[in-house]
């Protein structure tokens, strides 16, 4: 796991040690709020994050379609 984001709350239970913030996200739909953090080893990219922020509000997005209707995950990884 290189990446995560980790909803707003559950940073305390769930926030992994040795990672560093890099970007907020928040759900267009309930303002649900995610913290996107890297490896504290890998290099800060402002461009990984924006593709991950981008996958993420497209999961967020999935979450609120009537057919799918689910609770956000409190933590989502990337690679």
């Amino acid at each position: 796991m290189k990446a995560v984001a980790i909803r707003k709350g559950q940073d305390r239970q769930k926030g992994p040690q040795k990672y560093h913030r890099v970007a907020t996200v928040e759900c267009d739909k309930c303002g649900a709020e995610f913290v996107i953090s890297h490896q504290r080893k890998l290099k800060r990219s402002r461009s990984i994050a924006a593709e991950q922020a981008a996958e993420l509000k497209t999961i967020l997005t999935e979450d609120h379609r009537p057919k799918d209707k689910r609770e956000h995950p409190d933590l989502v990884e990337f690679e």
